[in-house]
């Protein structure tokens, strides 16, 4: 493995292949205190995408500690065997796309922001259609996506990932599945302070099956945001570990 130490990363961008010469492939790397700015991790021109020739860009047994990262791009490629040990960000970052394979991110993590979209402006929604599809079945043959219950979070948000795939801290980490979020128990409790309700409401709209809910432990409110969570638990809203 290569260790690259107190390194800046200025600019770098790879763009995803569209022919059947394969796509990158980033492995066997550590990098740590370092800085990634203004960097890309697998883009393409969604008016150019076609399914039958398109190659995902794949990372693999890489390790980041206490990294800094202002204005990263991180679409739809593959992170496997992959380990995030403290995060810092200077500017928003979520992934677009991406699939996840024995990931681990400990440490204090400023955000962790992880979604499905793709064509965020629903101007390709066969782009969008290819990459849902995709991503379901890769995480049918994945065993576990992400262990994030060493992680000390500010933000977390996890969309589409199976909750079966994530290991979790049940105590400030917890499952909702669709069909409890649909009784509407939880709207009679009192969720003041707390950004719970909001979080549902956009659970269910999104069609998913279960989502985790994640009480960050580095917020301000992280008080508020648990103590919410625990009602939501006795309450049977969420699974009871």
């Amino acid at each position: 493995m290569k260790t690259f130490e107190n390194c800046k990363f200025y600019d770098l961008h790879n763009y995803d292949l569209q022919d059947s010469g394969g796509g990158w492939i980033f492995s066997d790397m550590e990098f740590v205190d370092c800085q990634f700015i203004g960097c890309t991790f697998s883009t393409f021109e969604k008016s150019l995408f076609n399914e039958q020739e398109f190659v995902r860009t794949v990372a693999q047994n890489l390790r980041f500690v206490n990294c800094t990262i202002d204005g990263v791009h991180i679409g739809p490629g593959i992170v496997e065997d992959t380990t995030i040990d403290g995060l810092k960000l200077r500017k928003h970052m979520q992934t677009w796309g991406t699939v996840f394979k024995h990931v681990v991110i400990k440490g204090v993590v400023d955000k962790l922001m992880l979604t499905p979209y793709v064509d965020v402006l629903g101007n390709f929604p066969h782009v969008q259609r290819y990459f849902d599809r995709a991503n379901s079945e890769y995480y049918e043959d994945v065993d576990w996506a992400l262990d994030i219950s060493e992680a000390s979070f500010k933000d977390c948000d996890i969309r589409a990932i199976p909750a079966r795939l994530i290991r979790r801290d049940p105590s400030t980490q917890v499952v909702l599945t669709r069909e409890k979020a649909m009784q509407g128990k939880w709207r009679e409790l009192d969720l003041s302070g707390t950004f719970w309700p909001t979080a549902i409401e956009l659970f269910l709209e999104s069609g998913y099956k279960d989502e985790l809910l994640v009480a960050p432990k580095k917020a301000r409110n992280f008080r508020q945001l648990l103590e919410g969570l625990n009602k939501l638990r006795d309450a049977g809203v969420v699974e009871p570990d």
